[in-house]
């Protein structure tokens, strides 16, 4: 009856983890019982038989939740838990965004809308939505792009418009 224990709450929590992969993807709690269950049962096997018994359970809940998780991946549940697809638009349109914005470092432009710190500038008659370095520029203000990064533009006052600004 001892031996029941640990191996009833390693079965349940293993049995709990392929609920969540299956059934309750994104849930996230089932699947954290189910593998706090198994750590109970693995803990009560080493407290209770050892270290030799418990490593023995120990390697027993691995290759059962190895042999678990190759069913799954069999089945196809794996695929419904796992993102595999990419979100981007596709490889041979990256290089050209890349290279026509790369194109914009050192420009200036003026700010269409108020930067706060995010907005819109107009740089060589293209219009680009662009971020500061984190300071408020008003709309109308010359700005020069200082950065560029995957997902950004980066933009500062120029000194020419701070200057004006401040004798104004």
């Amino acid at each position: 009856m001892e031996l029941f224990v640990p191996v009833a709450l390693i079965l349940v929590g293993l049995a709990l983890i392929a609920v969540e992969v299956t059934v309750v993807p994104g849930l996230n709690v089932v699947g954290v019982v189910g593998a706090l269950g198994a750590a109970t049962g693995v803990a009560i096997a080493f407290v209770e038989y050892g270290l030799l018994g418990g490593l023995g359970t120990l390697g027993a809940t691995v290759l059962a939740a190895g042999g678990l998780a190759f069913l799954l991946r069999e089945s196809g549940a794996w695929d419904r838990f796992v993102l595999t697809t990419s979100l981007l638009a596709g490889d041979a349109v990256e290089p050209e965004a890349t290279e026509s914005r790369s194109k914009l470092l050192g420009r200036t432009g003026h700010a269409l809308t108020p930067l706060r710190p995010a907005g819109v500038v107009e740089v060589d008659d293209a219009r680009i939505e662009v971020v500061t370095e984190g300071a408020f520029v008003a709309a109308g203000s010359r700005v020069r792009v200082v950065a560029i990064d995957r997902r950004r533009v980066l933009v500062r006052m120029e000194e020419a418009s701070v200057a004006s600004e401040s004798a104004g």
